[in-house]
């Protein structure tokens, strides 16, 4: 891939919190062109292509979209949307108004238009047929083959429309788009799953997983040649026109994007390096193209400068620290802290609440939530309350003397605490609802790093890591010690507890050469063997915990961007490593079927992964 100088990003509206899977651009009814895409969060959202302005975003329901398309009909564009529960969904393009669906089963992974008769691929190996405006089906499944279709295209030439579709097994399948009919033998050449099809006139562009872009006669079925100039597989196309050519644009595994004149399969310019996660979703308005990655973010770009124009983005510098908390009408917060605002996003759809609240005007470095509290601190040495729901300001504490870098706020007696450490070592305690002052605990001799409360055998404790190495335990009610400092020469991460089923707590930090360990909070002794999975050469820089289906969970994040799941009470790793943008700092939530991760990076974005129980 090749690099260049990164340009000041057009602030638009805030990106998708989990992979962008799916992109599509059609003209509204009002002659504005539309730009749609689908996300892992599942949300559907909508964008003027070309002012980027956001559009009320269409209900998406639970579940994750996966492929999107649009059609065109009677005056009306429709855009239609594929889940990986099966289900197809559908809404008015200009409006975003919910149309009746249509439920069906298999992970439906592709779409094509021809016409109004929309066409859906999905893991159960058949191609259905439904009719765009009324969501009815349009004839009987196209005969198949017992392997799952992972992409479709339609060719519209003037004598014969085609439908193509690529399979799990590396084949291609073309249909006769009005009767159904296959048309010849199986296309064979690749040797993994086709995750994508684009058509340009009589010629369709096939990517596969075996890392081939390859040209086939969409009409013949006869092999036209291989595209070069890609250093990762292909998982999107599109094909763009300007002016007298056709450039294909694919969207590659490592991030970049990459373009070919179409008629004679030669790469055009250098690959388009902005994405740090693979390329899944593109689409293209006129001369400009938009990508959408796992990294959450949608870019703009021109097609033929590869400038990229504009980006769909939140924080403009990267993200200190985040929290969740629910509020009493259900809705759960992700809160997020850095440049000088403090952020709340709707941790079910990823959408912004509200403005955002300026914080800090030198810098906001620490939050935390607690129900409809949210703490902040930063630069300025001032420690912010504020509203969670409305963003309101509910009073200031003032009295460190440094940068405020980690803030927390608990119940204690009936009363709601506040804990906040900065760095000249201390850490002060006030009472929220009066803003007094309850004393200052010292002992630390470098910066704190972060702060947490649990109650151990009826006792509420703090627990404080520090960039000295050690773990301190205190009284919350009188601010005395608890025990001897946790000591270790690798420890100087953040630190987060988790309470077991027998009632035990335990207390787990990061540091130095992915050292990731547990305590006991009430004696203090480690907990099994250092736990095994960051890289050696990177830090434990965040970590955060949650209870899914019952059970405790640990969640740490390291500059590499590898963030791991752990077991609380075994140590045992929990699923696959999520990897992503350098990591600063990680949020967890259960959920009824599984876990949310929020993870920040230092490129100011955050991604929201689930992780199924």
């Amino acid at each position: 891939m090749h690099s260049r100088e990164r340009e000041e990003p057009l602030v638009l509206a805030s990106p998708h919190r989990g992979p962008v899977t799916a992109l599509t651009a059609v003209r509204a009814a009002d002659g504005r062109a539309v730009l749609v895409s689908a996300s892992g969060d599942g949300a559907v959202r909508r964008w003027d292509a070309t002012t980027l302005e956001a559009l009320d975003d269409p209900p998406g329901g639970a579940g994750w979209p996966w492929s999107l398309t649009a059609a065109t009909a009677d005056g009306r564009a429709v855009v239609v949307g594929g889940f990986q529960d099966g289900r197809l969904a559908r809404w008015d393009a200009t409006t975003g108004e919910r149309l009746a669906g249509q439920a069906r089963t298999g992970w439906v992974r592709a779409l094509a238009v021809v016409g109004r008769v929309v066409f859906s691929a999905s893991d159960d190996g058949e191609v259905r047929r439904w009719d765009a405006l009324t969501g009815e089906p349009a004839g009987d499944p196209l005969p198949g083959r017992p392997s799952s279709v992972w992409s479709l295209v339609a060719v519209e030439q003037a004598d014969r429309s085609v439908v193509v579709g690529g399979f799990a097994d590396g084949a291609l399948w073309r249909w006769d788009a009005v009767t159904g009919q296959p048309l010849g033998e199986p296309v064979t050449g690749h040797t993994g799953p086709v995750r994508a099809l684009a058509a340009v006139g009589p010629v369709v562009f096939s990517a596969s997983d075996d890392g081939a872009v390859r040209r086939w006669d969409a009409m013949t079925g006869q092999p036209l040649g291989e595209l070069s100039g890609h250093t990762a597989a292909v998982l999107s196309l599109v094909p763009v026109e300007v002016d007298d050519r056709v450039l294909l644009v694919g969207g590659c595994r490592d991030g970049g994007a990459v373009r070919w004149d179409a008629r004679t399969g030669s790469p055009v310019g250098e690959t388009l390096a902005e994405h740090v996660a693979p390329v899944r979703a593109l689409a293209a308005v006129e001369s400009v193209v938009f990508s959408g990655s796992d990294d959450g973010r949608v870019c703009r770009w021109d097609v033929l400068t590869g400038q990229r124009t504009a980006e769909l983005s939140g924080h403009t510098t990267h993200v200190q620290q985040m929290c969740t908390t629910e509020l009493p009408d259900g809705r759960v917060l992700l809160v997020s802290t850095g440049d000088t605002t403090v952020r709340r996003w709707d941790l079910s759809t990823g959408h912004p609440v509200g403005r955002p609240i300026v914080s800090d005007t030198a810098g906001a470095w620490a939050v935390h939530c607690s129900g409809s509290l949210v703490v902040s601190g930063g630069k300025d040495r001032v420690v912010r309350l504020w509203d969670a729901a409305t963003g309101e300001p509910r009073g200031e504490l003032t009295g460190h003397t440094a940068t405020v870098t980690c803030v927390l706020a608990f119940d204690l007696d009936g009363r709601t605490l506040v804990a906040s450490g900065d760095q000249d070592h201390f850490i002060r305690l006030w009472d929220a609802g009066t803003g007094r002052s309850l004393g200052v605990l010292t002992g630390h001799t470098n910066n704190l790093n972060s702060l947490t409360a649990v109650v151990v055998e009826g006792r509420t404790l703090l627990v404080s890591s520090s960039y000295d190495h050690t773990l301190r335990r205190w009284d919350a009610a009188t601010g005395e010690p608890v025990g001897e400092p946790i000591t270790d020469s690798g420890l100087w991460g953040p630190a987060a507890a988790a309470t077991l089923d027998d009632g035990r707590v335990l207390l787990a930090c990061g540091g130095d050469r992915g050292t990731f360990r547990r305590w006991d909070a009430a004696t203090g002794e480690p907990v099994g063997e250092p736990m095994p999975g960051h890289h050696p050469r990177y830090s434990i820089t965040s970590v955060a915990t949650a209870r899914v289906g019952g059970r405790p969970v640990f969640v740490s994040g390291d500059p590499r961007g590898t963030v791991l799941c752990w077991d609380a009470e075994t140590g045992l790793p929990i699923g696959e490593p999520i990897t992503c943008g350098e990591t600063k700092a990680v949020t967890a939530r259960g959920t009824s079927d599984g876990l949310v991760i929020a993870i920040a990076s230092r490129d100011a974005r955050i991604a929201v992964r689930r992780v199924n129980s």
